[in-house]
């Protein structure tokens, strides 16, 4: 509670919300790209799910995609516009987080390529979190609308944002003894 105060007391001056800024950068740079990359991922899949609405709409080469959800019955609509707006997504959040939100030192290709795969093994975990919700919230419930798909796609992504600062944080783009 006296965390809150404080902040509030802060938010008041020019001066206040500065010294708020740089107390919690980290956080909310997080928070306003995570937003970004939120609105990136519900956009691109929404153009994914008009583009590819039914397995007839999909290249051969990707149909079976349509059928990892066949055990239950379910040809699964959402897992394939799931999987390419976490492509786009996951490559913007990547850029922007590396550069901008937890300001990453490394320079050399290499490490830049260790970063790289660390993060996208996380968001992969988190990716399977994002699948296996949008699949109980749409595709086993069956209830298809565009605004309930929408607001579901917002809800794991709120999960999604939580999951991937801790393993950015803790995982990803780890600081260094020396650099801190």
């Amino acid at each position: 509670m006296q965390r809150f105060k404080e902040i509030f007391f802060l938010m008041k001056t020019k001066d206040g919300r500065r010294e708020l800024f740089g107390k919690y950068r980290e956080i909310i740079m997080y928070l306003i790209f995570g937003i970004a990359t939120t609105i990136v991922s519900i956009l691109s899949y929404a153009v994914f799910r008009m583009v590819f609405p039914n397995a007839g709409s999909v290249p051969n080469r990707l149909k079976w995609i349509f059928t990892l959800t066949s055990r239950f019955g379910i040809e699964s609509g959402t897992v394939l516009p799931n999987i390419l707006s976490w492509m786009i997504a996951s490559t913007f959040a990547f850029v922007t987080n590396r550069l901008i939100v937890f300001g990453s030192e490394s320079k050399t290709p290499t490490k830049i390529i260790l970063e790289a795969l660390r993060f996208y093994a996380s968001r992969i975990s988190t990716l399977f979190v994002d699948i296996v919700l949008m699949f109980l919230l749409v595709d086993l419930t069956g209830f298809h609308a565009v605004w309930y798909e929408i607001f579901a796609k917002i809800f794991t992504n709120i999960i999604v944002i939580i999951l991937n600062y801790i393993f950015s944080k803790i995982f990803v783009f780890r600081k260094t003894k020396k650099s801190e």
